[in-house]
């Protein structure tokens, strides 16, 4: 039994959207602000990139020719549900026989993943569904037969805008207008004849979890396939893949470090794990250690093996915000609220962090007045917008991060004590790059990587060993932003192709010096290790110039070359410094010019 039907084979749904759901990025793909959006103002958000223009286009469909009711509303006679027989044309009759006869393959399938397959007319009436439903539930209503999938009657669903547009479509969760349709995942393959006619569309339901969805898009692929293949053919390929009905799918997270594959340690990996566990819960957890360690980049690793991969991520520079536009960029404001705000509104940074992670930057620099404001609503998980008279409701995962030491601020009366065990639930110290065990595998991926991105076959650079042997003995007090940075600039603005040390930062070369006269005096003076622990860059230089000059006895050749510099810029350190004065410095001084 052959049925000659037009497959539209340049458009595969299941690949699309499944690439769709890979490169979708979560920072402004919002379907749930741009559904309470349409909600309030009664327009779909086509000025923000919140969904898919597929989505935007299929809402105003819903609002301007349809004119459908906003939110979960369940007139059921607007489904229209019919309970005379339908007629079948005859290609129609072949397709739901071979839907049948995959039900005998693909029914313990179906249930295991959650699947519910239709077979819907031309005209939006569903002919045939496959898959069990809880007795009492909207599906198990929306799938008697001669319900009514078209737009103008559930709103826009994979079903219903795949018999609009012809073409394979899909909506998860809140991209459906009417939120009777939120908890699931829709999508639609139409059917066409030779000349371009639909004659039915199959469509698959699933609720609205990643194990679920994935068993839909294989399965909607896979079905595709078979509907327009010789059904012998098919039924002897479906023989030897009955072991599809024991297949669990499940989505498999991939725990990576931030920086690759090669650039993870057990320990930042343990850190990893506790992190995830700490959302699961909802602790608020606060990231400690130096300035650029990654604090952003381990907030995002945590995010994408989390249990809120699949949310926004909103990251907020508390030290950056105005302190006159505090309320209204936290908060968001209504129309009107305000000389020069938008005639739209705004939604604040809360409202676009609903459902993921709120991520606080640098929350030892936020103001005193803020801190308050930020204490109500993490306490209330609710805050108005400016200029509204309605409170909204957030369920958002808060993750702080600071480079300062928070305790002591609280001492100080810098930093509100609620505030910080209200934000520090559980605590996350992540290490200088320095005191890192994987810093060596750090240091060579970044820098294959960089090289990747600069080289060429024509063209390919090299670096000296000397030059990756300097990288690993540097302390980086920049962390791992300094060294991105010290590593493009070298390779950007090399005088060749192959890099030598006289390529490299000259500040670059300054602090790895002054890290070997830290590792002299420490060495010669044991005793003075918990001091210079706590000592600025120039302490060290400070302390290692009179250490040089001690141990040469005042001259200054010697210690100009202990220290790896000429005479005249010891001289000038010396003036800097002022050990030309009286006191013990003078005594040196005057020992050095003899």
């Amino acid at each position: 039994m052959f049925i000659d039907l037009n497959i539209p084979q340049q458009s595969n749904l299941a690949q699309e959207f499944f690439l769709l759901r890979q490169t979708i990025d979560y920072q402004i793909y919002r379907p749930m602000q741009a559904w309470q959006w349409m909600t309030q103002t009664r327009s779909a958000p086509d000025q923000y990139d919140w969904v898919r223009p597929e989505v935007t286009e299929s809402w105003q469909r819903c609002l301007d020719e349809y004119r459908l009711p906003l939110g979960n509303y369940a007139n059921w006679d607007r489904y229209q549900i019919i309970s005379q027989p339908i007629q079948l044309d005859n290609p129609s009759q072949k397709i739901e026989t071979l839907i049948k006869q995959l039900n005998l393959n693909f029914h313990v399938f179906l249930k295991e993943a959650g699947v519910m397959m239709m077979l819907v007319a031309a005209d939006g009436r569903l002919l045939y569904a496959l898959g069990e439903q809880q007795p009492g539930s909207f599906m198990s209503r929306a799938s008697e037969r001669g319900t009514n999938w078209l737009e103008s009657v559930l709103g826009n669903n994979g079903i219903g805008t795949a018999i609009e547009l012809k073409k394979p479509v899909a909506f998860q969760g809140m991209e459906h207008f009417l939120s009777v349709l939120h908890p699931f995942t829709t999508a639609g393959y139409p059917l066409l004849d030779e000349s371009g006619h639909l004659l039915a569309v199959i469509g698959l339901v699933s609720s609205h979890h990643q194990e679920s969805m994935n068993s839909l898009f294989a399965f909607l692929h896979l079905i595709c396939v078979l509907v327009n293949t010789d059904f012998p053919v098919a039924k002897n390929l479906l023989a030897q893949q009955r072991v599809l009905e024991k297949i669990s799918f499940r989505a498999v997270p991939k725990t990576s470090g931030a920086f690759g594959d090669a650039a993870v340690s057990p320990a930042l990996e343990e850190l990893v794990k506790k992190a995830v566990k700490l959302q699961q819960y909802k602790i608020p957890i606060l990231i400690t250690g130096e300035s650029g360690v990654g604090k952003d980049h381990f907030v995002n690793l945590i995010k994408k093996v989390g249990p809120r991969k699949n949310t926004p991520l909103i990251a907020i520079n508390c030290a950056s915000i105005p302190h006159d536009l505090i309320e209204s960029e936290l908060f968001g404001y209504a129309s009107g609220s305000f000389t020069g705000a938008k005639s739209t509104g705004k939604p604040g940074k809360f409202m676009l962090a609903d459902t993921g992670i709120l991520f606080l930057d640098e929350i030892g620099d936020m103001s005193f007045d803020l801190q308050s404001t930020l204490l109500r609503v993490l306490e209330t998980s609710e805050f108005t917008p400016v200029g509204g008279n309605k409170p909204i409701h957030v369920d958002v995962q808060v993750v702080a991060a600071t480079n300062v030491q928070l305790l002591e601020a609280v001492e100080a009366g810098r930093f509100r004590r609620d505030l910080y065990y209200r934000l520090n639930g559980a605590q996350i110290h992540l290490q200088p790059l320095r005191d890192r065990a994987d810093k060596k595998a750090i240091i060579h991926h970044i820098l294959q990587r960089e090289l990747n991105a600069i080289s060429t076959e024509e063209a390919s650079i090299e670096i000296c060993r000397e030059v990756i042997s300097l990288f690993e003995q540097h302390p980086w007090p920049g962390n791992i932003r300094q060294l991105i940075n010290v590593i493009r600039a070298t390779l950007y603005t090399a005088s060749s192709r192959f890099i030598t040390i006289q390529d490299l930062p000259i500040d670059f070369i300054a602090e790895l010096k002054q890290q070997k006269l830290l590792d002299i005096t420490r060495s010669r003076h044991p005793d003075a290790q918990d001091n210079l622990s706590v000592m600025s860059l120039s302490d060290w230089e400070l302390h290692g110039i009179k250490t040089a000059l001690k141990d040469c006895d005042g001259n200054i050749s010697l210690a100009a070359k202990k220290l790896g510099i000429t005479r005249t810029t010891l001289y000038k350190k010396i003036e800097r410094f002022g050990l030309n004065k009286t006191g013990d410095d003078g005594l040196l001084y005057a020992a050095m010019s003899n």
